[in-house]
């Protein structure tokens, strides 16, 4: 069973991708998705199993590789927390499967989209479920490769055959980091295991120093500020894939990562509070971006990237099953936008400029209910799965004795604030305003019964998920993960979380009303773009903070004019000499002809070489013995045969 949930996805990968066309894409649909809901199925019985016995999992399929003192077995370690996120990246794959089944019948590679997608998932499983670093990677690193496959599908059109490479390119950045964390883990700690981690960390330089480099290492899988630079840019893709990329799997990697090593963040007390600052910054950065944007993806993106925020904030806080938690019910509600948005887009010509949407309430109420309830969701209204843990996340940055937490606060009730207006302006432009599009965009009724029942389980989950694993996850006194987190002894703020005064558990409630005033106000940037302050402000934020200007001019320039310089010097002076070409020309150029020359056909000439060449391999045999024993019977008689050898050659 356990094997099964993780290898199910990849074998209808192999299917759908191998057979593809003997299938066909209905054949190939039901492969994948069989294979999908046989690892759901098999995760809620994981987690229904594990969370009874307290106790891991280990499945050891055998030793993978020794050199020196590494040794890397693949042991899959299934705990609590590879039980939860198990159950999470299952079903919302599941759904996004048979969601892709009616999104993308009309394109002829459907096959090969849906093997992308199981081959995703199943490398996505992979990595929760591995026990040490180095076997971490390989699931790491094929769901960058799959990312890659994923975002350039349509590899027709040259936008987003460019956004792909800028994602592999950008990840590469933050994953040199993490491969220099998985070595100082490995030279301090004595091994890559997870166990070993656990057991050896202490206070120290190289902690902080393990810490620093898998903060680098998730700064660009999770999108946070500064490489965040490679996400806005694919959005043209398919709906599917942006579901499957920002609700769960490749931009809460770092965020798991960030709770599988938990044991060394609380040791790093420097480590916890970047982390707190990078995650208030790309919280303040995404709303600014969100506020301003027109497309209506971006939009719900950058809503992930201010949610991701939080979850840092509650990492760095050391409130780690607050994170997983709000992870869980984000990937409910953010999976149901990006699916509701992509029914919007995909029965309105594939429009998604909010400027021409309007008017599609009652030509599409199923895409209204699941926007207007996955808003909702997002805002943190009461009782459904976003109140319980963002609300939660806010009381806790409220009760956190220190200063930084108040600034948290202040920070993540503004976002909370900006992200009801900007979820808002995204529902009256596309619903409620008049139509502003044109008679061949113009709504289309009808949904396919694959789409739908889709949206049916992600609405179910942005409802009752946050209900349901409160208690366990949260809840007061829950030792619910056990080992799986390392969390720091109970502090007092966490205690003060649950008696906050009723007054301040209202204020994030007052955001919702606010920020529809906000919206309504806002619908349209012209009428303040008259002003010349706050037309330069939103030229700013049209710019995305001038970050790709950024990384163009003072980090991909320099690197360019250094490749000209390494062009001429290296490849075209050292290797043009040292290398094969230039040991060839040299060969035939200058070696050649000496020996030509050499070759003069006279008996007399090759007799002499014959005869230098055997003096020579006599001396060469005798005189490294006499050097190493002046005295051995063996190293004189040796050289006395050499002696009476060159006096009969002499003549």
């Amino acid at each position: 069973m356990y094997l099964c949930a993780v290898l199910a996805p990849f074998l209808g990968s192999a299917l759908a991708g191998l057979f593809g066309r003997l299938l066909g894409a209905r054949g190939s649909g039901c492969v994948t998705i069989l294979g999908l809901f046989t690892s759901m199925v098999f995760s809620f019985l994981i987690y229904y199993d594990i969370s009874l016995m307290g106790a891991p999992v280990l499945l050891d399929l055998g030793s993978w590789f020794s050199a020196g003192s590494v040794h890397v077995s693949w042991i899959l370690n299934i705990d609590l927390l590879s039980a939860v996120i198990m159950v999470t990246v299952s079903t919302v794959s599941f759904c996004v499967h048979v969601y892709s089944l009616g999104y993308m019948m009309a394109d002829p590679h459907l096959p090969r989209f849906l093997s992308y997608l199981s081959l995703f998932t199943g490398s996505m499983l992979l990595l929760v479920t591995a026990s040490d670093f180095v076997t971490m990677l390989v699931g790491w690193e094929m769901i960058g490769v799959c990312s890659y496959l994923l975002i350039g599908f349509w590899f027709h059109r040259l936008s987003l055959t460019k956004a792909a490479q800028k994602a592999v390119l950008v990840n590469r950045v933050s994953d040199t980091g993490l491969l220099v964390g998985l070595m100082a883990a490995w030279w301090y700690l004595g091994s890559t295991d997870f166990s070993i981690l656990y057991n050896t960390s202490t206070v120290c330089a190289y902690t902080d120093l393990i810490c620093y480099t898998i903060l680098i290492g998730l700064l660009g899988k999770s999108a946070q500020v500064g490489l965040h630079v490679w996400l806005a840019d694919l959005m043209e893709g398919p709906t599917p894939v942006s579901a499957l990329i920002h609700a769960l799997t490749l931009v809460t990697l770092g965020v798991y990562l960030i709770l599988r090593t938990s044991a060394l963040w609380e040791l790093s007390t420097n480590a916890r509070t970047v982390l707190l600052f990078v995650g208030l910054v790309t919280s303040l950065m995404a709303l600014t971006l969100g506020l301003v944007q027109n497309d209506l993806k971006r939009v719900i993106l950058y809503s992930t990237c201010s949610q991701l925020g939080y979850m840092m904030v509650s990492c760095g806080l050391s409130a780690y099953s607050l994170a997983i938690y709000h992870l869980l019910t984000h990937a409910c509600f953010k999976a149901l936008l990006f699916l509701g948005a992509g029914v919007l887009i995909h029965l309105t010509a594939d429009v998604q400029d909010l400027r021409r949407q309007g008017g599609a309430h009652a030509a599409l109420p199923w895409a209204w209910c699941c926007l207007f309830l996955g808003s909702l969701s997002l805002m943190g209204w009461p009782f459904l799965a976003g109140y319980y843990s963002k609300d939660a996340i806010l009381e806790l940055c409220w009760s956190t004795p220190t200063p930084g937490g108040a600034y948290c606060y202040f920070i993540l009730m503004t976002v909370a604030l900006f992200t009801s207006a900007y979820s808002f302006r995204v529902l009256i432009l596309t619903f409620m305003a008049p139509s502003n599009s044109r008679r061949t965009e113009v709504s289309h009724t009808g949904l396919p019964y694959t789409m739908g029942s889709s949206l049916v389980i992600l609405a179910i989950g942005s409802i009752f998920a946050g209900y349901l694993f409160n208690d366990s996850l949260v809840g007061w006194g829950s030792g619910f993960f056990r080992t799986s987190i390392i969390n720091g002894p109970l502090t007092v703020q966490a205690v003060s979380s649950h008696m906050m005064p009723v007054l301040y558990t209202y204020l994030p409630l007052l955001t919702v009303p606010i920020g529809f005033v906000l919206a309504y106000s806002f619908l349209w940037p012209l009428p303040y773009c008259a002003d010349t302050g706050l037309r330069t402000v939103y030229k700013f934020l049209m710019a995305r903070w001038h970050f790709d200007f950024v990384w163009n001019t003072h980090v991909l320039k320099p690197v360019l004019d250094l490749g000209t310089y390494t062009w001429a010097i290296v490849d075209k002076g050292v290797l043009e000499i040292l290398g094969p070409r230039g040991l060839r020309n040299t060969i035939l150029e200058r070696a050649v002809p000496v020996v030509r020359a050499m070759q003069t056909g006279t008996v007399h000439d090759y007799a002499l070489m014959l005869q230098i060449a055997v003096i020579a391999g006599l001396f060469l045999y005798a005189l490294p013995n006499l050097y190493e024993s002046m005295l051995s019977s063996m190293a004189f008689a040796r050289a006395l045969t050499v002696a009476i050898m060159l006096l009969v050659l002499a003549p």
